[in-house]
């Protein structure tokens, strides 16, 4: 009996070394994404404040492919040091998992959730050009063409995509989907002209609602941003049941010492008190900063949200 109560004190000991000494060395935060979107920008603004705190260089490292699960499994099959981290969103730890048949990973087992960072509503979204200027008008455009206006998405089971399952139910349309290798190169094609629409996240396209590049029918979340006064929640544009706000959080390989979670947690709660509150703010994220049990069963109920709605759209997995 007393050599397990030393075996145990000894492994306290050491974890609790492991924290003071932690990070030792840069630490890598996996964005499962491509460069330009939401996830890959909070990862940079968490990832600048915890090199500040912590004092070694956290580095972004964009790993996309699979709607996230190539940069998550990465992460899942790391050495639980703290040295390799996954900042996605509920793509990899909610909804992938019923979107695939055979999914690299269980992300209830595969993850050490550390923090859901952020909220951020979507944005609906059209090009200048297009005949819609509300969302009244949009829904008529898809009436009349059923199947042919197009809608674009980071992925198959992207926030983008959900988002617009849910609006094709309730508004009773059928659209065309395209789904991309990441949010930027969807963005980029509403732009063109090369999909009708897409519910973007609103980091990344207020810059282009501000500049005139793309028009705003309707943001998602149930009041309006103070970034965009006069664009109207999809409630006040005639769904008064929509309401989709999607999250971006913060994981470690299951098996990462709790010392190690808990200091990374308490650098980013100490940021989110700060200037990165600020940032995030500006780019109309909503701070959250939860504990790590907190964020455990966030994901829990997130994904059995998710696994109604793959059923519901008639979601075939991959």
């Amino acid at each position: 009996m007393l050599k397990k109560v030393l075996i145990v004190l000894l492994a306290c000991g050491a974890q609790l070394t492991l924290a003071q000494d932690y990070p030792g060395k840069p630490v890598k935060l996996i964005v499962p994404f491509p460069p330009g979107g939401s996830v890959d920008m909070v990862a940079r603004l968490v990832g600048k404040s915890l090199q500040d705190s912590l004092k070694q260089p956290f580095l972004v490292e964009n790993k996309p492919g699979a709607s996230g699960n190539i940069g998550a499994a990465f992460v899942a099959n790391s050495t639980p040091d703290g040295y390799t981290l996954l900042v996605g969103s509920a793509g990899v730890f909610a909804a992938n998992q019923y979107l695939y048949a055979n999914p690299p990973f269980d992300p209830q087992k595969a993850f050490a959730p550390i923090m859901r960072i952020v909220d951020q509503p979507n944005i609906l979204v059209v090009s200048p050009q297009s005949p819609a200027h509300s969302v009244k008008e949009l829904v008529a455009m898809a009436k009349a063409q059923p199947g042919k206006v197009s809608f674009g998405s980071a992925s198959v089971g992207s926030a983008q995509h959900f988002s617009t399952e849910i609006f094709m139910q309730q508004a009773g349309v059928e659209m065309l989907h395209v789904p991309y290798k990441g949010g930027a190169p969807a963005l980029n094609d509403l732009m063109g002209g090369q999909i009708d629409m897409l519910f973007d996240t609103s980091p990344t396209a207020l810059p282009y609602v501000k500049s005139g590049k793309l028009r705003a029918l309707a943001i998602t979340s149930s009041q309006r941003s103070p970034l965009l006064p006069d664009v109207p929640t999809m409630k006040e544009a005639g769904f008064p049941a929509f309401e989709v706000v999607t999250w971006t959080g913060i994981a470690a390989p299951a098996g990462t010492p709790r010392p190690v979670i808990d200091k990374i947690s308490a650098a980013i709660r100490t940021a989110l008190q700060g200037n990165l509150s600020r940032q995030l703010a500006e780019t109309s994220l909503i701070p959250v900063g939860d504990s790590p049990e907190a964020f455990r069963e966030f994901i829990r109920k997130d994904a059995q949200g998710y696994e109604a709605l793959v059923k519901s759209a008639h979601i075939t997995p991959q």
